[in-house]
């Protein structure tokens, strides 16, 4: 397994203590700091910069994963990718922000609410998309030189310390909300250069204009892949920012607070995804290698082994957000409880998906790119229409049955199409052992009486989960892939510089 195992492990340890950092922001300090429709704004921007980065990079984050191997020459600098990727950037970013800047005036009046909060701050989603564009297509460097890591522990960490110290510092001297804003605007740029300087000190940030090379026909190949892999590198995003948009734009003036319930209890359910996020993103490069050799048999063996890997720890994060739940929101303002459903539905959401294994990088990277960017589309499409009418029905427990929906039915595609196409599926027996020790576990531990105090039970429960969880997974055999893995991670004599794989047994 080698580099693979190794390097999804750090990112998982990486994005748990993000989640750990990010437990302290949203549930602890951020409630109870700011005011709930000033929290909303925040994530509010944040939402609208992802999503109009995503647009503004035109899907060029997986073709540069993707055509790398025909970059790959050190001794050319890799024949100009990074100076012709600064350039694009530049490019798209001004545009991004040229175009936000003119419609500034426009979301003001869709998102007005009774404080007019985004009319006052908005501008300050310029800088913001810029910085999220940039690391977008600087992070998609990284990971193709395989350096995935480094851009997680930015993301992931270095992200949510300096947020921490943030709102921790607002805490203890309450700045002006305007200069607050400012800071959390700047933190995102701050990430940004930090990685142009990981990449610098690494001795990779070289631009290397003078030996660029981009024949026509290459350059004919990425332009049709980069236009049909947009709305797959969207989608990804979309969901859950998508959600808040519409939140924001269809409940009214206090449209913000419901933005600021949805975002706590969308967290809590979005954890279950972090293992799949980070696998997918250590094996993004070897899926391309692999389909470049059109190595059939490794592209299988990972579907199987990470969709075994990724619903079993999928499977053991679900229920301790789920037996915890009740615990979980004490802690939070009590306007915040009427969101607790939200976290459960997202995390079924996320719970299925994660059975799909490596389904949508493996379409990605292979000659039916096509194929993930319709069924992406459907995913926007399918989101776009259930939150329009299920928030509006239901209100933010709606958005989260939307993003059930979209993410079961596209899902459940891919699945077919892979096997149907190419003779690939993720499913072996032992997995259907986990959705009746789930059910089971997850109707039991709640009854069993604890102390009360939400501080000391949230513990507890955790520790009755895996006690009663992991022995059983064990001795039905689910854990063999996960042991070899952690094995093989651990051991650096397996892997050969250049030769970097998940070895086939």
């Amino acid at each position: 397994m080698g580099i693979i195992a190794r390097q999804a492990a750090l990112n998982t340890l990486l994005a748990y203590l993000g989640i750990a950092l990010g437990f302290v922001n949203v549930v602890l300090l951020y409630p109870k700091v700011l005011q709930a429709d000033q929290f909303g704004l925040t994530r509010l921007l944040l939402s609208i910069a992802t999503i109009a980065a995503q647009v503004a990079q035109l899907g060029a984050e997986n073709t540069v994963i993707r055509y790398f191997p025909y970059f790959r020459d050190p001794a050319r600098k890799h024949r100009g990718l990074l100076g012709m990727l600064l350039l694009f950037g530049t490019v798209m970013g001004l545009g991004a922000m040229l175009v936000l800047g003119l419609l500034h005036n426009v979301l003001s009046d869709v998102f007005a609410d009774r404080n007019a909060l985004y009319g006052t701050h908005g501008l300050l989603l310029l800088p913001l998309v810029f910085a999220e564009i940039f690391f977008i297509l600087l992070r998609s460097y990284s990971r193709s030189l395989r350096r995935t890591v480094q851009p997680t522990f930015i993301r992931e960490f270095v992200l949510r310390v300096l947020q921490t110290v943030l709102i921790a510092f607002q805490a203890w001297h309450p700045m002006p909300f305007e200069q607050f804003m400012f800071l959390y605007t700047a933190i995102f740029l701050v990430c940004a250069l930090t990685l142009v300087f990981d990449l610098y000190r690494a001795g990779h940030f070289k631009i290397g204009w003078n030996e660029r090379w981009f024949p026509r026909r290459l350059r004919r190949s990425m332009i049709t892949y980069s236009g049909f892999t947009l709305s797959a590198s969207v989608a990804g995003i979309v969901l859950g920012n998508m959600d808040q948009l519409m939140i924001g734009a269809l409940l009214g003036d206090n449209a913000l607070t419901y933005v600021a319930h949805y975002a706590v209890a969308f967290y809590f359910g979005s954890l279950i995804a972090a293992p799949g996020r980070a696998l997918l993103q250590a094996a993004m490069p070897l899926l391309a290698d692999a389909w470049k050799r059109n190595d059939r048999e490794m592209i299988g063996m990972l579907y199987r082994r990470s969709a075994l890997v990724q619903l079993l720890a999928s499977s053991f994060l679900f229920l301790l957000m789920w037996t915890g739940l009740d615990d979980l929101f004490e802690l939070l303002p009590p306007e915040y409880a009427g969101a607790a459903e939200v976290a459960f539905v997202i995390g079924l959401a996320y719970l299925l998906n994660s059975a799909n294994g490596l389904a949508s990088g493996i379409i990605s990277m292979s000659r039916s790119y096509r194929l993930d960017a319709w069924s992406s589309f459907s995913m926007l499409i399918i989101n776009a229409v259930a939150n329009f009418f299920l928030i509006r029905s239901m209100g933010i427990v709606g958005a989260a049955y939307a993003t059930l929906i979209s993410l079961v039915v596209v899902n459940a595609y891919r699945t077919w199409f892979l096997h149907h196409r190419y003779r690939l599926w993720p499913f072996t027996p032992r997995m259907l052992v986990l959705p009746v020790l789930i059910a089971a576990l997850g109707v039991l531990v709640p009854w069993i009486p604890l102390t009360g105090d939400p501080w000391l039970d949230l513990p507890l429960r955790a520790v009755l989960v895996s006690v009663l969880f992991l022995p059983v997974a064990h001795v039905l055999g689910l854990t063999r892939e996960v042991m070899d893995w952690i094995k093989q991670a651990t051991d650096r004599s397996k892997v050969v510089p250049g030769n970097e794989t998940w070895r086939i047994r």
